[in-house]
C-alpha cells in the first residue's frame, strides 16, 4: 500500500530539490534582468492560493528562474504546468522536476515574450505568474502576454511581480484600465530579492489581477523595441524607417532622437513619414 507522505515530508522534499536546483541554475544573468528571489519568496508566491486550488488547473510562468514551479508541482496535481523562457538553463532544471521529481504535468515552452505569443497557448491558462523586465516596455509586454494566456471564461488570476517606484504606480493603473483588468490585491515588498534590483532595491511588490471575459492585451503581435533594463536605460536604439527610404535613426538621450514618440511625432527628416518605425532587433521571430 502507497503511503501518503506528511505535509512535513512533502515540505522537506521541497527544501532539498530547490538546493539541488540552484546549483543547476547558477547565479542571475543580468541580460534578462534576473534578480532571484529568496527561497522562502518562491514559496510564499506559490502558495498564493490554497495548493489544493491548483488541482485540474492550468498554470503558466512565464519565466521561472525563481523556481516557484516547484513547491505548485510538490503539493498540488495540476492539469498543467508550462514555463515559458528563453533562458538555456530552464530545460534541464524542468527536465529534473519532471524526471526525477516526478511532477508529470511541468513542461517547458521555449518562446521569447517579444515575439507573439503560441496560438496554442492563448485564452488557455487559469493561473498566470509573471516578473516581467522591470522596464515600462517590459511591463506591457509581459502584461500582455499573460492575458494572452488567460481563459478569458475561467475568472483566471495574473500574479505579477514588479519593481516599480511609487510615484510611477500610475503606469501600471493605465496598463490595467486599457487591458479591461482588475487589481484584486497589491502584497507591498512581497518579494524580496537575494541580489539588488535595477532600482538597487531589495523588494518588489506583486499584484493579484483578475481578468475579466472582456480583457484584452495592448500588444497583440511582435514587439520590436528595447524592452531589458539594459535597453531602455544604457544604449542607443536604431529604428528604420519602414518606407522605401530606409533611413536610419538613433534613438536615445545621446542620440538624434530622444525617444521613439518623439521620431514618429516630428518624422522621418529623409521622407516625412510619420511612422511605425522597424526598432533594428535581433530577435528571430516566427
Amino acid at each position: 500500500m502507497k503511503t501518503i507522505p506528511s505535509e512535513e515530508e512533502l515540505f522537506e522534499r521541497i527544501d532539498r530539490v530547490y538546493s539541488e536546483l540552484q546549483e543547476l541554475r547558477g547565479i542571475p544573468d543580468m541580460e534578462y534582468d534576473q534578480y532571484y528571489i529568496s527561497k522562502a519568496s518562491s514559496m510564499e508566491r506559490a502558495l498564493l492560493e490554497n495548493p489544493e486550488d491548483y488541482n485540474g488547473k492550468r498554470i503558466i510562468f512565464l519565466g521561472d528562474m525563481d523556481l516557484s514551479s516547484l513547491p505548485i508541482g510538490v503539493l498540488s496535481k495540476p492539469k498543467d504546468l508550462a514555463i515559458l523562457d528563453i533562458d538555456k538553463r530552464i530545460p534541464e532544471i524542468v527536465f529534473n522536476m519532471k524526471v526525477k521529481q516526478k511532477i508529470k504535468t511541468i513542461r517547458y515552452v521555449n518562446h521569447d515574450i517579444r515575439v507573439r505569443m503560441i496560438i496554442i497557448l492563448k485564452d488557455q491558462f487559469d493561473y498566470i505568474f509573471v516578473e516581467p523586465p522591470m522596464t515600462e516596455e517590459g511591463l506591457e509586454v509581459g502584461l500582455s502576454r499573460a492575458v494572452q494566456c488567460a481563459n478569458k471564461e475561467s475568472s483566471s488570476r495574473i500574479f505579477l511581480s514588479f519593481d516599480i517606484e511609487s510615484e510611477k504606480e500610475d503606469i501600471l493603473e493605465k496598463l490595467v484600465d486599457k487591458m479591461n483588468l482588475e487589481i484584486v490585491e497589491k502584497k507591498k515588498d512581497f518579494n524580496r530579492y537575494e541580489y539588488n534590483t535595477p532600482l538597487n532595491k531589495t523588494v518588489s511588490d506583486l499584484y493579484s489581477i483578475k481578468v475579466k471575459s472582456n480583457s484584452k492585451e495592448t500588444i497583440a503581435n511582435h514587439y520590436y523595441g528595447p524592452m531589458y533594463y539594459r535597453e531602455s536605460n544604457s544604449q542607443l536604439q536604431i529604428y528604420l524607417c519602414k518606407t522605401i527610404c530606409g533611413e536610419s535613426f538613433n534613438v536615445g538621450s545621446e542620440g538624434e532622437f530622444n525617444s521613439i514618440d518623439e521620431l514618429e511625432n516630428k518624422g522621418c527628416p529623409k521622407c516625412n513619414h510619420k511612422g511605425p518605425f522597424l526598432y533594428n532587433s535581433s530577435i528571430k521571430l516566427e
